[in-house]
């Protein structure tokens, strides 16, 4: 935040500090920030999931409903013989909303040769705040959304940070478990999507 979003100005009347409405924005963006940092890394973890996934790893099965009711079951995905792209975000983490419609666009491209995105969501707001957020973005999420409110599937699945890129290849096998995102990070996603869809490693 600069030094210029950071000035309040006095009230002429009452001497009280007042904030514009864009620092006192950000200021909510970064307190929502703040909360789901601690609240990611501080949330218990069961006995399974007490470190990361790693390549290598077979995917925890999980079954939960996305935003529309519908159920996101990966032992039935898998059974469809999909790969799976799972992508854990808030919306209050800029990097997750920075990588989010690279993440669409891999899905859309991907999704005639079995990829199947999963997103989910850590915020605590419940379905009607998530779809509002969800439907202010200018880019159309085509894949089911779930809200892990309680974090039951990032505990069970070893997320500590967001956003966290998670792909599964159709046997159930984790081939990437990436933390964070940096520009650029999506073509590496890209090939390592194309190689598993082809059946073979990276």
């Amino acid at each position: 935040m600069c030094a210029r979003e950071l000035m309040a100005t006095r009230n002429k009347d009452g001497g009280t500090m007042r904030f514009s409405a864009s620092t006192r924005a950000l200021a909510a963006v970064a307190a929502g920030a703040l909360w789901i940092a601690v609240a990611v890394a501080a949330a218990p973890r069961d006995a399974s999931a007490l470190t990361p996934l790693k390549e290598g790893d077979p995917l925890p099965h999980f079954t939960a409903p996305d935003m529309a009711g519908a159920s996101v079951d990966t032992k039935a995905l898998q059974g469809q013989k999909k790969t799976l792209l799972i992508d854990f975000w808030s919306i209050y983490c800029s990097s997750c909303i920075q990588e989010m419609p690279h993440i669409v666009a891999l899905h859309q491209k991907y999704q005639a040769q079995g990829l199947q995105g999963i997103g989910i969501d850590l915020d605590a707001y419940g379905v009607a705040r998530v779809k509002k957020f969800i439907d202010g973005l200018e880019f159309k999420i085509p894949y089911p959304t779930v809200i892990d409110a309680k974090m039951e599937l990032k505990n069970k699945l070893g997320v500590s940070m967001l956003p966290t890129t998670i792909l599964v290849d159709q046997s159930g096998v984790v081939r990437l478990f990436h933390v964070g995102y940096k520009p650029g990070f999506e073509k590496e996603l890209e090939e390592t999507i194309k190689a598993v869809l082809a059946g073979g490693k990276k």
